[in-house]
């Protein structure tokens, strides 16, 4: 550490011990002054610079060319930090819509346009509530690419009323495939997959007339076949073909919202091609697990934060690094935030401590210092 110099003589300080709370006490080497003070580590954006090197590379600690411990001890303060999610006022034409699982613990939910991220939201779960709370910072698109799972039709409709919605045919190909299997034994199934994979394959009006004729074909070839019931020995009768049955009543629905074939609409391909499929965003969903990958061991609220990062640098306008490292929420500020919005609540006014009871009851001090004999069984 270099050495400070006194605010009052300018002449150099040398330690004098630390306070109560560990921090160097320096001490002015003038006697006639003797003047005494601490540093505060200024935070600037070269340690969040490393850090963020760091975390989108594949290498170690020990790669990036700093001491390992050091290297933790300069950027353990990053973790604290969440960057800031844009406000997009800009009408893009096509949005793609998609989140990203860690596991069965949360979700992030990710908005991309113009081959860069334009907004993101954390959620335990792909829910509507999610879905539109990511759309509220985001100017309504012409065209919505989706998956169309978790909730997110229902916040489309809401939030974005307007907007046109493409459901990625690689996807729909997925979830018939899904019910039919890779190998299908009967030959309705075989069919039903070769039309799955056909699918994939339409590019053009005339593409997509044929293959919902072929579709409307495949109906009308199986549907005794299909319509079959079975009873079973405690009375209950359910269709024979229960999977079949079950890919049927998906691309009916499909068909019925209209949003197979929306890349295909003169009216909103002049202003833009618009993709059938996901893979833009899927790609990037892929670079985002290989981090993961690269970066295993890390609890589940550093996975969030290492995810919110990726996206805020790839972003159309992030931050400079000097101001995240001022001006971005820290986790204390959030809990800040939380803790003032429950003292001014009306529950939280009248409750003792500022513990909610929802919480379990506030620790009485006098318990752990009285004369009492409490018995023990945790022995």
């Amino acid at each position: 550490m270099t050495r400070p110099s006194c605010s009052s003589c300018n002449r150099p300080m040398k330690r004098n011990g630390t306070t109560s709370a560990g921090t160097t006490r320096w001490r002015c080497t003038s006697s006639q002054c003797g003047a005494s003070r601490t540093l505060k580590h200024q935070r600037d954006g070269n340690d969040l610079i490393l850090f963020l090197d760091w975390l989108f590379s594949t290498r170690t600690q020990e790669e990036t060319g700093v001491n390992p411990r050091t290297f933790r001890h300069r950027t353990r303060w990053c973790w604290d930090l969440w960057p800031p999610v844009p406000l997009v006022d800009e009408v893009h034409h096509v949005v793609h819509l998609d989140g990203i699982h860690l596991h069965r613990d949360a979700v992030v939910l990710i908005a991309v346009a113009g081959g860069q991220v334009i907004g993101w939201y954390v959620d335990r779960r792909e829910t509507s509530a999610g879905w539109m709370n990511l759309m509220a910072r985001i100017a309504p698109p012409d065209v919505v690419v989706c998956d169309g799972g978790g909730g997110l039709l229902k916040a489309l409709r809401i939030a974005w009323p307007d907007t046109r919605v493409q459901r990625c045919l690689f996807h729909v190909c997925l979830n018939i495939t899904e019910l039919t299997g890779m190998r299908p034994r009967l030959e309705a199934g075989r069919r039903l997959r070769k039309l799955a994979i056909r699918l994939s394959r339409v590019k053009t009006r005339e593409d997509a007339t044929a293959w919902l004729t072929a579709y409307n074909q495949w109906e009308q070839d199986f549907r005794s076949f299909l319509d079959e019931h079975s009873r079973y020995a405690d009375g209950s009768v359910e269709d024979t073909h229960q999977r079949l049955v079950k890919a049927r009543r998906m691309i009916r629905r499909r068909i019925k919202e209209q949003h197979l074939f929306t890349f295909l609409d003169d009216t909103l391909v002049k202003d833009g091609p618009i993709p059938a499929t996901n893979s833009l965003i899927e790609s990037w969903n892929a670079r985002l697990r290989d981090m993961m990958r690269h970066h295993r061991g890390l609890r589940l609220i550093r996975r969030i934060k290492a995810i919110c990062w990726w996206c805020h640098q790839h972003s159309q306008h992030p931050q400079p690094t000097a101001w995240l490292a001022a001006n971005a929420i820290s986790d204390q500020h959030i809990e800040q935030l939380y803790h003032n919005a429950w003292q001014s609540s009306p529950q939280g006014a009248h409750e003792t401590y500022g513990i909610p009871n929802r919480y379990g009851t506030g620790i009485n001090w006098n318990e752990f210092h009285t004369p009492t004999t409490y018995p023990n069984h945790t022995d």
